[in-house]
């Protein structure tokens, strides 16, 4: 997915390619602390990815598997804590909507 523009955030999935990002000067997600969040912006990884730069599809993964190793966490921890349906009732809607 990351190779090709999809980025997932914790306010829905991205697709970096649009013209929407050229732009843009925010980290992929504002709520991420990978280090592709926290050193490069939506459009210098959007202008990697349309130059066919090799590093913008190594930080367009990086991003993706820190969030999917962060929300593996949580979910870990709303199991253990026993209250997993309602952690899966808040943030489907929001992880699988398309901004």
């Amino acid at each position: 997915n990351a190779r090709h523009g999809h980025l997932f955030t914790w306010d829905g999935i991205i697709n970096i390619n649009n013209a929407k990002y050229e732009l843009d000067q925010l980290p992929i997600d504002p709520k991420c602390d990978c280090p592709a969040c926290r050193r490069h912006s939506r459009a210098y990884i959007r202008h990697l990815l349309k130059a066919g730069e090799m590093l913008g599809m190594r930080l367009a993964v990086m991003h993706n598997l820190y969030f999917y190793n962060t929300l593996m966490e949580k979910i870990r921890a709303a199991l253990d804590e026993g209250n997993f349906a309602q952690f899966r009732e808040e943030n489907l809607p929001i992880l699988s909507r398309r901004i």
